[in-house]
């Protein structure tokens, strides 16, 4: 065998692997995050008006004001990767955890355009705009990456219950006598959808979020 025929061979041999490794690549793409909607979940957690769906839950939209006062939609949320909690700011037990945690988050995706942190306030009638600016400037919150919310209570438990499911569900929405409490960190995906559901106030949970983080930006990249 020539010089020629040894090269033509080579060739081939590369074509076919290169052929084989884009079969596998194809066949085996990676990891992928599970896509919740209302009908997967514990009943207990989703509200009867919704509770049925199976396909193509996201997340609603919604008028809220943030720490620097400005109206906040989720049109300033579609095309993000990003974290969502319900807290207060004078919460004495689990907040100031799920709070170390969401900055340990945010250092983790610092600079990062297409990932943002999103805290609700469950008390807006008492977490008012320059509050949640202290507390935001308390935990070192970077304004174009943890964005805390507040507005209307009944709008704000909306969320949580019928959109998403971050607590156990409740004849009543948001009147005096309604208050929501809960750990969750819910990871929702650039369309809205949610993805994941994390114990916010446990390091290997945060760990766990991290990772499907990662999961997730490979997932968008395609």
């Amino acid at each position: 065998m020539n010089k020629f025929d040894v090269a033509k061979v080579l060739l081939v041999i590369t074509i076919f692997g290169v052929a084989v490794l884009l079969g596998y690549q194809i066949m085996n793409p990676g990891p992928r995050l599970p896509v919740y909607n209302p009908s997967d979940l514990n009943p207990d957690l989703v509200d009867d008006q919704v509770q049925n769906k199976g396909r193509n839950h996201s997340i609603s939209d919604f008028s809220l004001v943030d720490q620097n006062a400005q109206t906040r939609t989720l049109g300033d949320l579609k095309g993000h990767i990003y974290v969502a909690d319900f807290f207060f700011t004078t919460c004495p037990s689990i907040c100031i955890d799920m709070s170390k945690n969401m900055e340990l988050l945010q250092a983790e995706f610092g600079g990062d355009d297409d990932f943002l942190l999103v805290s609700h306030t469950v008390m807006p009638e008492v977490d008012s705009v320059p509050v949640l600016k202290e507390y935001a400037e308390l935990h070192n919150a970077k304004d174009d990456q943890w964005i805390f919310l507040t507005g209307e209570k009944s709008e704000i438990y909306r969320l949580a219950r019928r959109d998403y499911f971050a607590v156990l569900d409740s004849d009543a929405l948001g009147d005096e006598h309604d208050f929501i409490h809960t750990e969750n960190f819910i990871l929702i995906d650039w369309n809205g959808r949610i993805r994941g559901f994390y114990d916010g106030t446990q390091d290997a949970e945060i760990q766990r979020l991290i990772g499907d983080v990662v999961i997730l930006k490979a997932e968008r990249k395609g």
